[in-house]
Formats: C-alpha cells, sequence, structure tokens
C-alpha cells in the first residue's frame, strides 16, 4: 500500500510502532469483551445481584489500557506520517530545484502544483485511518480467535463468510479507485481550463468566440466531472450497503447456521452473538477508513511517482560534487555548440550553432536578432541552463562539467525575458542597506518601493517597473557577469535612454561584464560588441560600421 511505503520511507520503526499500538489497542478491547461475558456468565449462574470487584477492576484497568494505546496510536502514526510527508515533499522540492530546465518546460505545472500542495494535504487529512484500519483488522482477528475458543464451527464459518465478503468488497474497491482516478483526471482538466481563463482574459474578452468556446469546454468538462463524482458516490454507497449486508449475514450465520452443524452451541450463542456484536466497530470502522484512504493512497500514489518522474528529470550536475562560487574568470568561451529543437516527423527541426564566441571581462556584448532567431536560446546556453548537443563550453580554457556547472554558473546574476521577481532577496543574507537605497535611486523606485529587512515592501507594479527591481536584485548579487534579455523592452523612452546612455556604462566603468539581447538599434552604439543571430546563425557586427541614429 502506498501509505505504508510513504511511512517505510522514513524507517522501519513507524511501521513497527502501528502494528504494536495497533496490537495492543485490539486486545484490550478484546479483553474488554471476554471480561464482559465473564460477568454476565457469573451473573447468571449465581442469580445474584452483585458487583464482582475484581471482575470490575479488571474491567476497567482493561479500558484503561484501550484508552491510552488508542491514543498513543493516533498520536504516534499522526507525527510519523507528518515526518513521512515532509521528507518527500522537500525531496520533490530537491529535485525540482535541480531539475534540467529544458525537460522542467515540458513537464508541466499543474501536475507539480496539484502534487505537493493538493496530494500533501488529501494525505495528511486522511492519513489516520490507516491506523483506525490496521487496529479494525487487528481487532476482528482477535475477536474470531476468542470466537474459536467458543466454538471451532462458528469460528470457521464467520472466517470463510469474512474472507468471501473481503474479497467481494476488495473488487467493489477496485472499480471505485478506477472512478477516482478518472475524477482526478477531469478535475486536473478543469484546473487547467480556470488556469486558461485567468492567464488568458484580456484575450477572451476581446474575442468572443474564443471565450464562448472556452465556456463551452468548461461546461462540458464540468458536466462530465458531476457525472463521474455522482458515479463515485453510487458505487461507495453501494460497497456501504454490501458491507451492512454482509455482518447483518454474520449474526444470521450465527443463530440459523451454527446451530445446524454443532446442536450444543446453542447454550453459547449469546457469547457469540455478543462477540460478533462487538464486531460493529471495527467492521464499520474498516469499512469507513477503507471508503477514505483510497483518496489519501491515490494521492501518496500520486507524489510518489512524481518523485520518480523529476529523478529522471535531474540535472547531473546536480548528483557531482560542486566546486564553490567562481568570483571571476579570464575568459569563456562556445566552441562549435550547436542545440537542435525537436521537430514533427518530416520537419526539419529549428538548430542554434554552430556557435563559436569569446567573451572577456568588462565588454558590454549586445546579442540582436529578429523574433525566433535563437537569442533566448543562446542565453540559455551560454548560462548553462540548456546543454549542448554538440560542443563545449569553457571557462578559462577549461570545459564546464557536471562538476563544476553550479561553480560556472555562480558568475552571473540574470533578468530574463519572463523574469519571475521575488518579493524576498533569498541567497543575499543581511542585504547593504545603503547599497540597496542607492540602487533603488539610480532605478528612480525609491518613492514606489523599499526594502524591509530582505523584502521588497511591494511587487505589484508595472511590467518595467518590476525589471527595474530585478536588476537591483541581480545587481545586489555583485556578480561579475550580468545577464539582460530585453530589458529596455518594457521602459518608457526616457528611462530606456537612462539605461543605454548612463546605466550601462556606469556597470561597465565598475568592471561588470554586461551580456544583453535587445532590440535597440539606435543604441547599438553602447556595446563594445554586437552578435547577430538569424535563423539559428551568429555573425559578429563590426559596431563601427552600423548606423546608428
Amino acid at each position: 500500500m502506498n501509505l505504508l511505503r510513504l511511512l517505510q520511507s522514513i524507517s522501519d520503526k513507524p511501521l513497527r510502532k502501528l502494528f504494536a499500538f495497533a496490537s495492543a489497542s485490539a486486545l484490550s478491547t478484546t479483553l474488554v469483551l471476554a471480561v464482559v461475558t465473564i460477568a454476565a456468565q457469573k451473573i447468571n449462574d449465581t442469580k445474584e445481584e452483585f458487583v464482582d470487584v475484581p471482575v470490575a477492576g479488571l474491567f476497567l484497568i482493561c479500558l484503561l489500557i484501550y484508552v491510552v494505546y488508542e491514543s498513543r496510536l493516533v498520536e504516534q502514526f499522526a507525527s510519523d506520517i507528518e515526518k513521512a510527508i515532509d521528507k518527500l515533499r522537500m525531496k520533490l522540492i530537491y529535485r525540482l530545484r535541480h531539475g534540467d530546465l529544458w525537460k522542467l518546460e515540458h513537464f508541466g505545472q499543474s501536475r507539480l502544483f496539484g502534487n505537493i500542495t493538493q496530494s500533501c494535504k488529501i494525505v495528511s487529512s486522511n492519513s489516520q485511518y490507516l491506523a483506525l484500519a490496521t487496529r479494525s483488522v487487528i481487532q476482528i482477528a482477535m475477536i474470531l480467535i476468542y470466537i474459536a475458543t467458543i466454538s471451532l464451527v462458528a469460528f470457521l464459518l464467520l472466517t470463510i463468510l469474512l474472507v468471501a465478503a473481503s474479497y467481494a468488497y476488495y473488487q467493489l474497491g477496485l472499480s471505485l479507485e478506477k472512478c477516482q482516478e478518472e475524477l482526478s483526471t477531469d478535475e486536473a482538466k478543469l484546473f487547467e481550463c480556470v488556469s486558461d481563463l485567468l492567464d488568458g482574459f484580456k484575450e477572451q474578452r476581446l474575442n468572443s468566440k474564443r471565450s464562448q468556446a472556452l465556456g463551452d469546454e468548461f461546461n462540458e468538462l464540468s458536466t462530465h466531472t458531476v457525472t463521474t463524482r455522482s458515479e463515485l458516490h453510487r458505487q461507495s454507497w453501494q460497497q456501504f450497503v454490501f458491507g451492512e449486508t454482509m455482518f447483518n449475514l454474520m449474526l444470521g450465520l450465527v443463530v440459523f447456521v451454527v446451530p445446524i452443524y454443532s446442536p450444543a452451541i446453542r447454550s453459547e450463542l449469546v457469547k457469540i452473538s455478543a462477540a460478533v456484536l462487538f464486531m460493529v466497530p471495527p467492521v464499520f470502522g474498516l469499512m469507513q477508513s477503507l471508503t477514505v484512504l483510497r483518496a489519501a493512497k491515490a494521492a501518496a500514489g500520486r507524489m510518489m511517482a512524481l518523485d520518480s518522474e523529476l529523478a529522471s528529470i535531474e540535472e547531473q550536475s546536480s548528483a557531482e560534487a560542486a566546486e564553490p562560487p567562481s568570483t571571476n574568470f579570464n575568459e569563456i568561451r562556445m566552441a562549435d555548440i550547436e542545440f537542435a529543437y525537436p521537430a514533427p516527423e518530416g520537419e526539419i527541426p529549428f538548430t542554434l550553432g554552430p556557435l563559436n564566441v569569446t567573451i572577456h571581462p568588462g565588454e558590454v556584448l549586445f546579442i540582436t536578432g529578429g523574433n525566433g532567431s535563437g537569442k533566448s536560446s543562446f542565453i540559455k546556453l551560454l548560462t548553462g541552463l540548456y546543454h549542448p548537443q554538440r560542443g563545449q563550453l569553457l571557462k578559462d580554457n577549461r570545459v564546464v562539467s557536471p562538476t563544476n556547472l553550479s561553480g560556472y554558473r555562480s558568475l552571473m546574476a540574470p533578468v530574463f525575458s519572463d523574469f519571475h521577481l521575488f518579493s524576498k532577496l533569498y541567497g543575499l543574507g543581511k542585504v547593504d542597506n545603503v547599497t540597496a537605497e542607492d540602487l533603488l535611486h539610480w532605478m528612480e523606485m525609491e518613492r514606489v518601493v523599499g526594502i524591509n529587512g530582505d523584502r521588497f515592501t511591494r511587487t505589484d507594479l508595472s511590467t518595467g517597473q518590476c525589471k527595474r527591481l530585478a536588476l537591483v536584485a541581480a545587481l545586489l548579487e555583485k556578480k561579475p557577469i550580468l545577464i539582460l534579455d530585453e530589458w529596455a523592452a518594457d521602459q518608457d523612452a526616457y528611462f530606456r535612454h537612462k539605461f543605454y546612455r548612463e546605466i550601462l556604462p556606469e556597470l561597465k566603468r565598475r568592471k561588470i561584464t554586461i551580456i544583453a539581447v535587445t532590440h535597440d538599434d539606435r543604441y547599438f552604439d553602447s556595446a563594445d560588441r554586437r552578435l547577430h543571430l538569424e535563423e539559428g546563425q551568429l555573425t559578429e557586427l563590426d559596431i563601427d560600421k552600423e548606423d546608428t541614429k
């Protein structure tokens, strides 16, 4: 079972504790049954109305043992399952942090969000029923053993009926699991549809046909989800009714069938019937647990399956011994690097390269080219986020390999075109407030936002303003190389001019190497070198020969 595998991921101790506490709880409950039966038999034999103090004391002791171990069972199991969930969740986050970008881009975010957040919540909320199910199974087994001490025939007949009923109940459960999986798929599609609506809100408002089609798609998915959920409820109730019917059959078996095969047992029917009635809580507890555990089992299975899938996309460098971060360089070289995007059969794939570029400290390097020419891919190859299919990336004449890739990347502070602005300045430690305030003033953002501790006071800004904050965060890292992908594209004319004529020269004066993707041809003269990409082919153009406006 997936939940047991999840527990086992910590160690074998949680499982041993689970069975130990469950057994103690089940045994104490069975002893309560035995003591009550003995006391009732004693009263019946003596025909006296009295309280047998020793027997009553034994009853209270057994009851106390039950309360202690039942409480410990739930408390210990809850603690262990939360530790197991946390361990798996942290492993998933680790694999995400060390994933290969190319593979991760094709993985799908909805599954990641659903499994890391929602699945964890489902397992955490419902996993305590595994403890209840374990205790119920052991308790049923102990009550059957007690019945065997009274009548072997009753024990055999009840065991056969329970085994047959359990098998039928299990088969009904398999059908329910399939229905649950189908429901999970439907809900994932609904989530994706809602994401399309929110992410593409402006587009659907400007296109009535798209808006209607989106609404129709959601309506179809919602209707199918309602049908699937209704079928899930029907099958769940059907399984519950079956369980109740089997329990009633057990009572009928004791009263109407057992006396036929064992006439001498008639005097013990009350004891056996009482024992069967004592099975009511564990039997129905087991039925309830199995119903609820289906969702937890499926969620745990999805999390562990995701762990295996993420392990397959983990970047090789994450498993290798990493070198200390680099603080400077003498030369970075791309030697015959090639990268091709996969294409449908019969089509020619887009190929970038071969790329042969040498970058020196303190240069201002502009990357130009039309849309789809390969500029962003070039940046990802240069930063080591994409791995070349041919050629080599070298730092100071040493090949950038899995063992030193992390150190190589530590040279660079990027602001990508699809950047994410972190509200918290992760990884900076104690922020230099004076430097931060100077940078905010330089970016003309000091009246809009501040830095409180290691956080920006706000990030709900325009794209251009967010890019300025992203540049502030990048400069606070104090890296020797600054990567800017279309940074000026969202700035107004005034600040674009300031960026090219004031900010870039000052950064160059500070000996920061700048590699910037840009379309602003009137400012090409701000660069030391210009690399132009056209259909994946790289050419270095002489800036002195270019017309600048």
